[in-house]
């Protein structure tokens, strides 16, 4: 959990102040997927989508330039994502693409630094995080590390594809948040102010990941669009694990009420509802 008196860096300080609330918690709403995947369901009309999301006020919107220069609510932070790849070439290979110089010219309260843990190209991501790093502290604005287990997987055909560990998260919870946690330490020894990662699908899995944050927040991310209530189950038991909240763009982005999910999540996150409460709020039940 974010706990402002600990940082020593006044410039962080002030801009995670704004991110977070005085609790220590956030909803980032990522829209980073409109580089990675191109112009698919959901952002195909980017400006309308973020017309939608500036209304329901999440803590920060986590993007590219392009469309961070279109959100026109400037109450709401933003986070530049420095590195980036697309799902044409090789995906898992994430490269430095923008600087902190363009995230202050676009008024960004933070930067964004992807690592791919078990990848081939892991040496080259750790590098770059380390340089950003170095460079976020010097000019005080805090690093979000987007941590993840993935890697690169060769199919029978000869076509390399993501390696996700979809298949022991699933079969081996334990293992995969062993993997989940060391994600997160290498985050935190590199210097992340914010660290996103997945969610390890348990309770008792996932409170080891935060843990192995030592005193930084952890976001989850969202992941492939699921049921609604499957996502509110995840976010609940996410935050009684310990997380200081979300970093979900696809399971908000992909629904046509992407305001409505997002002022859900805002309830279970900021005041502690239950994912069925949550529901029964998106149901249109007792909507405020």
């Amino acid at each position: 959990m974010l706990n402002l008196n600990n940082i020593w860096n006044i410039g962080k300080r002030r801009r995670l102040s704004r991110i977070f609330n005085s609790e220590g918690r956030c909803l980032i709403v990522p829209l980073d997927d409109n580089l990675i995947s191109g112009s698919i369901t959901g952002i195909s009309n980017i400006k309308n989508k973020i017309q939608q999301i500036e209304c329901s006020k999440p803590n920060a919107i986590l993007a590219y330039q392009g469309t961070l220069g279109l959100v026109n609510d400037y109450s709401i932070p933003l986070i530049l994502n420095l590195t980036a790849s697309t799902i044409n070439a090789t995906h898992t290979h994430k490269v430095l693409v923008s600087s902190i110089e363009k995230a202050i010219s676009l008024g960004a309260d933070a930067v964004a630094v992807h690592i791919n843990i078990s990848s081939k190209y892991e040496s080259d991501m750790l590098k770059t995080l380390g340089k950003i790093s170095e460079e976020c502290d010097q000019v005080g604005i805090p690093l979000l590390a987007i941590a993840y287990p993935r890697g690169e997987y060769m199919e029978p055909n000869g076509i390399e594809i993501d390696q996700n560990y979809s298949r022991i998260k699933v079969s081996d919870q334990r293992s995969y948040g062993n993997l989940v946690s060391h994600c997160v330490r290498v985050a935190f020894e590199l210097g992340a102010d914010i660290i996103k990662t997945q969610y390890t699908g348990s309770i008792d899995t996932f409170k080891k990941v935060v843990e192995s944050a030592v005193d930084k927040p952890v976001v989850i991310a969202g992941g492939d669009k699921i049921d609604v209530f499957q996502l509110f189950i995840m976010v609940e038991d996410a935050m009684k694990a310990g997380a200081s909240g979300v970093s979900i763009g696809r399971n908000v982005f992909n629904r046509e009420d992407s305001d409505k999910i997002i002022c859900c999540l805002k309830k279970l996150i900021f005041e502690n509802i239950s994912a069925t409460d949550s529901l029964e709020l998106y149901n249109n039940r007792r909507f405020s």
